[in-house]
């Protein structure tokens, strides 16, 4: 007689996203993995441990999460959100606040505001908090305010003196403006350095929290950004933690770590101490390189081919120069490492594919899987190029909901008609892969399919969707964050699909967002997440 399974799921609508049995009723699972997918009917002859009635709801893969920022969303949650600021008054008030509750605070952080979507102030316009109005609430100890794009924060005179302080200040004194108070990009980062060290524990309790929070969404594996992102720690202790965590069981979600860093230095020391893409364990593995290459097109601070309309010597920044970009690439590629840049404008782009080029050519036969995050304001020969060199393109639906306000704006009606072009990649064969930014937007995935099935945002607005014919269909949403996320991490025969041999990592959800109109898959909640075959989030 066959060994009876762990685990039997019945009575069900599963959506395999497997070619090969598209549909099915019942999933079993034995010692993590999926022993059989088929119908009630077979299923009810089978030996189980536990028999658990769908009762008509959706299963899906694990969502896989492809790019966001896990620790930058568990220390913003700890700190002050300003997602909800709608004016800089707001912005000081959330300051006061935190500073009346923690009175013996010895530095403040905040992020989460976004000046679009302030109301006027008197003088008719929308704009940054200062340097000044921050000193008003507090002189004495640091305080960094950060945009939602994370690219652009407004620092108090105490925080700006400390950071000017640091020998890495002034390799980048064209991203801080001391008058105004402002730091854009890699300067942001240098505030943790003037922040104590949290300990490991600290750093454990602050992934674990995020690690909840993903499997409450459906998300069982996470690509996430998180080495620089503990003020303090390091990157060294980041892993550490990671490590500890799995070693303990604790994990609820996998883990594939896209690995930031600023120096060219740093990702050296990174490689001799023997890092490389695949290394690890079954829930913390090392990814890929992750660059920063431009800002963001909220800040004004995308690299452009072309000006911003409104101000004529501003084409955005370029962090890395060709030569710099060619570097991190032909080390990687010499190491079998895998690379995902930043890049926002096309500008970036282009000097990332150059890049990429490059290093293949100098290291041929090596398919790393290379890709670009975020990819929003591409042009048609952009786009060949990504086809042609088989990049990644790791996109982030949730973005139309705000940045359809500002396109046109930013790059004028005509270049709009290009961007987010999220359609047109699939039917040129780009690999794309869904994303939120966490915390920059919210990581809830079905919120995320509807942006990409839509382009509308949460309001239905506008009829007809924002650039209509960049819609994708709900089965290509869906495969961005499943079957074409695990390739973005070499886990295709492991993950991504319901299927015999897989690991069972599944997602429930209350209804088939197959089957409904568009427009309500948003209101979808997940109903149980499983990872590795045990229940990981159940409401």
């Amino acid at each position: 007689m066959k060994e009876a399974m762990d685990r039997l799921f019945y009575n069900g609508v599963i959506r395999t996203m497997d070619a090969n049995v598209p549909q099915a009723q019942a999933v079993g699972i034995k010692d993590g993995k999926i022993c059989f997918v088929g119908s009630n009917q077979q299923a009810e002859a089978l030996a189980t441990e536990e028999r658990i009635d769908l009762q008509g709801q959706l299963m899906l893969p694990g969502f896989n999460e492809g790019h966001m920022h896990l620790a930058t969303y568990a220390f913003v949650n700890s700190n002050i959100r300003m997602d909800d600021c709608g004016s800089v008054e707001d912005c000081l008030a959330a300051v006061r606040k935190r500073l009346a509750k923690q009175p013996d605070a010895v530095w403040v952080y905040g992020r989460g505001w976004n000046e679009q979507k302030f109301r006027e102030d008197a003088a008719g316009g929308k704009r940054y908090p200062t340097k000044e109005e921050l000193d008003g609430v507090c002189r004495e100890i640091p305080v960094m305010i950060v945009r939602t794009c994370g690219h652009a924060a407004v620092c108090n005179s105490a925080a700006m003196e400390r950071i000017c302080a640091l020998p890495e200040a002034k390799e980048m004194a064209d991203r801080i403006h001391p008058d105004q108070g402002v730091v854009t990009e890699g300067v942001i980062k240098l505030f943790f350095r003037i922040i104590e060290e949290p300990s490991i524990e600290a750093v454990e309790q602050m992934l674990l929290f995020g690690l909840r929070k993903l499997a409450k969404a459906g998300i069982t594996t996470c690509q996430s950004d998180d080495l620089l992102a503990v003020p303090g720690a390091g990157w060294r202790k980041v892993i550490q933690a990671y490590r500890n965590l799995e070693a303990r069981g604790e994990m609820p979600v996998r883990i594939y770590q896209q690995c930031l860093f600023q120096a060219y230095s740093e990702f050296e020391a990174f490689i001799e101490e023997g890092y490389r893409t695949g290394q690890g364990g079954e829930f913390y593995q090392i990814g890929p390189l992750k660059l920063l290459e431009d800002g963001s097109l909220g800040a004004k601070t995308a690299a452009l081919s072309k000006p911003y309309p409104d101000s004529t010597d501003n084409r955005g920044l370029l962090i890395f120069s060709q030569e710099e970009m060619d570097r991190f690439f032909l080390l990687a590629q010499k190491n079998d490492i895998q690379v995902a840049v930043h890049c926002i404008g096309d500008r970036a782009m282009d000097v990332t594919l150059l890049a990429m080029k490059r290093a293949a050519d100098a290291y041929p036969g090596k398919a790393l899987r290379h890709g670009i995050v975020h990819a929003q304001l591409t042009t048609p020969d952009i786009l060949r190029r990504m086809a042609e060199q088989k990049a990644i393109a790791y996109i982030q639906p949730v973005f139309v909901g705000t940045d359809m306000d500002i396109v046109e704006e930013r790059v004028g009606s005509a270049w709009a008609q290009d961007t987010y072009a999220w359609n047109t990649m699939e039917k040129l064969g780009i690999l794309t892969v869904g994303g939120s930014d966490a915390p920059v937007e919210s990581f809830d995935i079905l919120e995320n399919i509807y942006f990409a099935v839509t382009r509308q945002k949460l309001s239905g607005q506008p009829e007809g969707g924002w650039l209509p014919h960049e819609k994708v269909s709900v089965e290509q949403a869906v495969n961005m964050f499943t079957v074409n996320a695990a390739k973005a991490c070499f886990k295709e025969t492991e993950i991504g699909r319901i299927c015999e041999g897989m690991k069972a990592d599944l997602t429930v959800l209350s209804e088939d967002i197959f089957s409904i109109a568009p427009e309500k898959i948003k209101d979808v909640v997940v109903c149980q997440t499983i990872t590795g075959g045990k229940t990981v989030y159940r409401p």
